[in-house]
């Protein structure tokens, strides 16, 4: 798969998406270096925000030379959990269980810093179930590596190596408050992550929160007691995950049009209320000009190796066990999807190509 020289003019079809997830990107750590404050974080952060505009400096470089290099990977490195939550996206998908090998995950990583590549987000399974990618991870301090876990398999000596390595972010994984989380994950839950954000708290450690967010939670999660409460334990950046259905009789709890604008209202409160970076993903991407999946603004490695527009839509034409992360970007898949405008419409459950699964589907077979 060869790349081609592009004209500007070309170039200048999707720039002004790629413009647009770059700044919302420098917002972002731009919002934590100001919730750092001046404390023994304040070099790491600005650091990290210098290294963010190289990349993005980088990927501009190939995107001239015809290769579309997103700014994140979203890498679930295993199906293994240590816990068996009510309706687990991960397990409902029966995908192959067979894990990429550390090898291979050394030179994805490599890969991507050369490609310019800046944010690799860690998900599952439970990814602290595979420690070996996190001590590799430490090694590309130029990369940031939020870690999404929860948070169960922290100990004091993890919590050591994040604080004197801070380009892994761990991100705790809750459902809301205590009888919520305790609802879906297991008696008791609530108590021992908070626990564990203690011990990262105590530890001078940078992390935050995660949590999906329905119709049926939005209202609770996003209120003030609760994000006071989660504070108080140590966040510093809480993530809203709007629901993606994993079956039609889940789809009562998608974010229709008006609670995504609610939502976003909702966030920009907590922002003025509170020292904390608060995140919605994926966000109002229509701003963005659609899903910024299949490589517009990021793609999903599954533990296999299998590259995919995203995790809500497991397809794939591409492997990194035959081909190299390079390649991958090129697949037909990816670029068919970036080409196509119907693709990257907003759509009525949050994920556009979640609605044309047998579009994406077609796109594969043929």
């Amino acid at each position: 798969m060869q790349t081609q020289i592009i004209t500007e003019a070309e170039l200048d079809v999707d720039r002004n998406t790629v413009d647009l997830f770059n700044d919302s990107i420098f917002k972002t750590f731009t919002a934590a270096r100001k919730v750092i404050g001046n404390g023994e974080l304040l070099p790491y952060a600005v650091k990290t925000i210098v290294a963010q505009r190289f990349a993005s400096k980088r990927r501009l470089e190939w995107r001239k030379r015809g290769l579309h290099v997103p700014p994140a990977i979203i890498f679930s490195v295993t199906k293994r959990c240590n816990l068996n939550c009510k309706g687990c996206y991960a397990h409902a998908q029966h995908r192959q269980s067979t894990d990429i090998s550390i090898e291979r995950v050394s030179r994805l990583f490599d890969e991507a810093k050369e490609l310019g590549t800046s944010i690799i987000v860690i998900t599952g399974g439970e990814p602290l179930m595979r420690p070996e990618i996190i001590d590799l991870a430490y090694e590309y301090n130029d990369i940031i590596f939020p870690v999404f876990t929860n948070g169960l398999l922290i100990n004091q000596t993890m919590a050591l190596m994040l604080r004197y390595n801070r380009n892994i972010v761990p991100m705790i994984s809750l459902e809301g408050p205590r009888e919520v989380t305790d609802d879906r994950r297991g008696e008791g839950m609530y108590d021992r992550v908070s626990r564990k954000m203690k011990l990262l708290k105590n530890n001078g450690v940078f992390f935050g929160a995660s949590i999906t967010v329905t119709t049926e939670n939005m209202e609770q999660v996003t209120s003030d007691e609760f994000v006071s409460e989660l504070c108080s334990l140590g966040v510093k950046a809480v993530v809203y995950v709007e629901y993606v259905p994993v079956d039609p009789e889940t789809e009562h709890l998608v974010l229709g049009t008006e609670m995504r604008a609610i939502l976003d209202e909702r966030l920009e409160s907590l922002r003025r209320q509170n020292k904390a970076v608060f995140i919605d993903f994926p966000g109002d991407e229509e701003k963005l000009g659609g899903c910024l999946a299949a490589g517009r603004g990021f793609i999903h490695v599954s533990q296999s190796g299998a590259v995919e527009p995203c995790p809500a839509s497991p397809f794939s034409d591409a492997s990194l066990g035959g081909m190299s992360l390079k390649e991958a970007l090129n697949s037909r898949l990816l670029k068919k999807i970036r080409e196509t405008p119907l693709s990257l419409e907003e759509s009525h459950s949050g994920c556009a190509l979640y609605d044309k699964e047998e579009w994406v589907k077609s796109l594969v077979q043929g």
